[in-house]
């Protein structure tokens, strides 16, 4: 009955939510207006449909020009930015006085504010020789370390502009809660107060209905390797750590390369076949869930060598489906996921024994206590009742 209360008394106000073109979106309207509906508008700036992965018919498209005037309207109480790309950054200095403004970071939108954090840089050396040398930063007579360095470091700081800008933003949520103090360490300017929220359910988007419980489940004997075409990926020292330490008779190389650096993923394609040859997979289409999740069935080891936070939902997806986690160590999904009760095992060292039963059980069930649905709509609750403050 209180609930029912606080809506009527909320209704005349508004949040915007300003969204991008992803395959994530999707999965927060329904989730926003399934806690509170009729509060929301969603909106794309200066984007024309069809869009490549959105498919809400509640999302709409809106000009640049029209962005300031609607956002200073005395009914708007809240702006939610779904990830800040740095075209956002003036439309989020446009945004008046007064709205309570929360930013949902996605990683590579505020990575450059924590650079310091990682002073040899979100790449591996051969990763950053390999990008220099495909956009053009190699010398004739070989890699400069400095323009390696810079390709390292994909994520620049941010300026003094920015900095500023960024100080309109009450509520930051990066993706995790320990990314939000490693910001706070480095960029004491950025004022904005912690709520934690994360896009998907396990429920909704992290599984599928029909798919056997992890105990009915023999783990695969693939490796799923990497999660996109960004370089971030350190795909190259992986591979040469796989072909090194892992005997593939049997085995699949499952390597997702739909979405990220085109130049970059025809490199990796190349190096792949040359190393792995038939047994290199790389999934260079977006694939429909069902199709994806049952790939990842055949994945009973998932190695990712990101420096950076990345590849939290195939983690989640297939630690719920008994795989075992292997991480860089440098990785910030390391202390967040053994927070949580779970072991991440160091991809540099690469063991791939078998992950005993009791174990695939304990991390199935502490994925699914973390981020099942009920969990994750009081966390939208307390974003929307934040916005509407």
């Amino acid at each position: 009955m209180q609930r029912k209360a606080d809506t009527r008394s909320t209704v005349a106000r508004k949040i915007v939510h300003l969204m991008v073109d992803d395959k994530f979106i999707d999965s927060a309207v329904r989730e926003f207006e399934a806690v509170q509906p009729g509060v929301h508008e969603y909106v794309i700036v200066d984007a024309k449909p069809p869009y490549r992965y959105v498919r809400s018919a509640a999302i709409r498209t809106v000009a640049r020009a029209a962005w300031a005037d609607r956002v200073a309207q005395p009914d708007v109480g809240g702006v939610v930015l779904h990830s800040l790309p740095a075209e956002h950054h003036a439309l989020l200095q446009a945004i008046p006085p007064g709205p309570t403004v929360i930013w949902l970071g996605w990683g590579y939108d505020y990575y450059g504010l924590v650079s310091d954090a990682f002073p040899d840089g979100l790449l591996q050396p051969a990763s950053a020789a390999a990008v220099a040398q495909l956009h053009g930063r190699r010398e004739r007579h070989g890699a400069m370390r400095a323009a390696e360095l810079a390709w390292a470091r994909p994520y620049p700081k941010p300026s003094q502009a920015e900095l500023a800008a960024l100080q309109r933003v009450d509520i930051f949520s990066p993706v995790l809660e320990n990314e939000y103090a490693l910001v706070r360490r480095h960029q004491g300017a950025l004022r904005a107060r912690y709520l934690r929220w994360n896009y998907g359910t396990v429920e909704d988007d992290l599984s599928l209905a029909d798919a056997p419980a992890v105990d009915a489940l023999e783990p695969g004997t693939n490796l799923l390797v990497g999660n996109s075409a960004a370089p971030a990926n350190n795909h190259l020292e992986l591979f040469e750590l796989i072909r090194c330490r892992v005997d593939l008779g049997g085995r699949q190389l499952i390597v997702p390369l739909s979405y990220g650096d085109a130049a970059y993923r025809g490199h990796i394609e190349r190096v792949g076949r040359q190393m792995f040859g038939d047994a290199f997979v790389p999934l260079v289409e977006f694939l429909p869930k069902q199709h994806y999740i049952e790939l990842l069935v055949s994945c009973g080891h998932v190695l990712m060598n990101h420096v950076r936070q990345q590849a939290l939902g195939n983690l989640v997806i297939s630690g719920m489906l008994g795989a075992k986690l292997h991480l860089n160590p440098k990785s910030p999904i390391g202390p967040w996921l053994r927070r949580i009760g779970i072991g991440a095992h160091d991809v540099e060292r690469l063991d791939l024994s078998p992950v005993p039963r009791a174990q695939r059980l304990a991390q199935a069930a502490a994925l699914r206590a973390e981020l099942n649905r009920d969990a994750q709509r009081v966390r939208t609750r307390a974003l929307i009742d934040a916005a509407l403050a």
